[in-house]
């Protein structure tokens, strides 16, 4: 059902424990991500318009014209609050935003941390010191375990990329071959079958970081991972035995490019494809010609 209004900043805050505020300047914003108001969410539609007719209206009309001929407005100031934003000025501009179909809106931003305590703030901290890690900002896990147990990973894979190239590479380098060439394909392949995560993850990421877990494991077979896919998918349809699961074989590309040469692990050669395309993303990554 359709909310009424748009979130509560103050109801919100004050669910997440908020204990600090910190400004992060002006930066383009995602409209889809602005959820709330700070101060105004009962007196607005879920429009961002204020309810019931008023000089506001002849405004909205004024600011979706000015914003339809692509003049730049002065940003919107937003409270963030976990990876969702709430307005403090600008609900006519994000209400045009919104009927507009526009992507991003500058706006300046005060961060709202909450108190690191519970499930869900503990791993928008892990997920935070991730992302200054890693430089990764796509990834969504639903627990601070599962993000350390892909740091971990990643540090193993850009160990990796080094003995492999016979150079120093950075995490940050690393990662984003890895996102690329490891994880996406291998997210898909998750996402084809519908693998779930036993431990209770909500995300495909959920499900990756718990494969990477039982790979790890101690008792684990030399496995590479797609045979641990296979036997996720195994697994799964001897959990759940009325539901008809018929083997799927995992698609070739996926195969090709799941890493090599890890702890543990056979390392079969690989092809001098895989070498140029890993030295041509380096070199972009680094502006070489």
């Amino acid at each position: 059902m359709p909310r009424a209004h748009p979130l509560s900043y103050d109801a919100a805050a004050a669910r997440a424990g908020v204990t600090t505020r910190i400004p992060l300047g002006v930066m383009p914003i995602r409209v889809n991500r602005i959820v709330g108001s700070a101060g105004k969410a009962e007196k607005l539609g879920p429009d961002f318009l204020p309810l019931g007719p008023g000089p506001a209206q002849a405004g909205y009309r004024s600011i979706l014209r000015r914003m339809k001929a692509g003049e730049v407005l002065p940003p919107i100031s937003v409270y963030q609050l976990g990876y969702r934003y709430f307005v403090i000025d600008g609900h006519t501009r994000v209400a045009a935003a919104k009927e507009l179909g526009i992507e991003y809106l500058d706006a300046a931003v005060t961060e709202a941390l909450p108190k690191r305590e519970g499930e869900a703030n503990l791993a928008y901290y892990a997920r935070k010191d991730f992302e200054k890690a890693t430089g990764l900002e796509e990834i969504r896990l639903t627990s601070a375990d599962a993000y350390e147990i892909l740091l971990r990973h990643l540090e193993g894979y850009r160990l990796y990329l080094e003995r492999s190239r016979g150079r120093d590479i950075s995490l940050r380098d690393a990662a984003r071959i890895w996102y690329r060439s490891q994880y996406m394909p291998t997210l898909r392949e998750i996402r084809r079958r519908k693998l779930p995560d036993f431990a209770g993850g909500r995300t495909a990421g959920d499900v990756y970081t718990a494969i990477l877990k039982a790979w790890a494991a101690e008792d684990s077979p030399p496995l590479s991972l797609r045979e641990m896919l296979d036997y996720w998918d195994r697994s799964v349809s001897e959990s759940q035995p009325t539901v008809a699961r018929a083997r799927r074989k995992v698609a070739d590309i996926v195969d090709a490019s799941l890493p090599r040469g890890l702890a543990g692990i056979k390392d079969p050669a690989s092809s001098a494809t895989d070498d140029q395309d890993v030295e041509a993303e380096l070199a972009t990554l680094h502006g070489e010609s």
